[in-house]
């Protein structure tokens, strides 16, 4: 999205929009954990049932911290999708996927968040880092409009094609902005492409 005059970016993209390589891999520590936050909220039946079968085993074998096509992601957050689950449980099992994450994905955030004075300010620009610790392609922006909100601008992720992942994105910002706000609101922005996403940080 294009920044205002009032605007100040904190993170930029990696390169030029049009430089930036589409995504092509996941972590597999992000799909382990919402596979195991869908069997906590009781989700996980259907979830195999919405799931070709051909991907089951491989689901059920994933092994933390490595790398898979973006394919299978795409396949399992498509079958979160045909799930068609409300909004609220959407964002609650994004936030539960960023709980249970805080170990092996954002314990340099965590650490961060134990220390005295420190803000949302402290912890966006490390959301690049973040970012590609997830995901191997694409590119991420942070830019500041206002003394307590900002905008998180994601290019070239075909996740976000899929309502679902979008949804619970949300999810997943609100468990990292827990640990430095009491109180956050995060809003997906429209966006021109179906695999960029854009979210309205504000908190207090």
């Amino acid at each position: 999205m294009p920044v205002g005059e009032t605007e100040t970016v904190i993170v930029p993209f990696a390169a030029p929009r049009d430089q930036l390589p589409p995504a092509d891999g996941y972590r597999s520590t992000w799909l382990m954990s919402s596979l195991q936050a869908l069997r906590d909220r009781g989700h996980l039946d259907a979830y195999f049932k919405a799931l070709p079968p051909d991907l089951h085993d491989t689901m059920r074998s994933l092994v933390v911290g490595v790398w898979v096509p973006l394919s299978l992601a795409r396949a399992h957050y498509e079958a979160c999708d045909r799930l068609q689950l409300g909004t609220a449980e959407q964002i609650a099992l994004g936030r539960a996927v960023s709980d249970r994450a805080q170990g092996a994905m954002l314990g340099t955030v965590v650490r961060m968040a134990r220390s005295a004075g420190v803000t949302p300010w402290t912890v966006l620009p490390q959301y690049r880092r973040l970012f590609e610790r997830g995901v191997r392609g694409g590119g991420i922006s942070v830019v500041k409009l206002g003394p307590k909100e900002a905008r998180i601008d994601i290019v070239g992720c075909e996740l976000f094609e899929i309502h679902y992942f979008r949804v619970a994105f949300r999810g997943v910002l609100q468990g990292i902005a827990g640990l430095f706000c009491r109180v956050s609101f995060i809003h997906d922005v429209p966006t021109a492409a179906p695999s960029d996403a854009s979210y309205r940080f504000q908190w207090a």
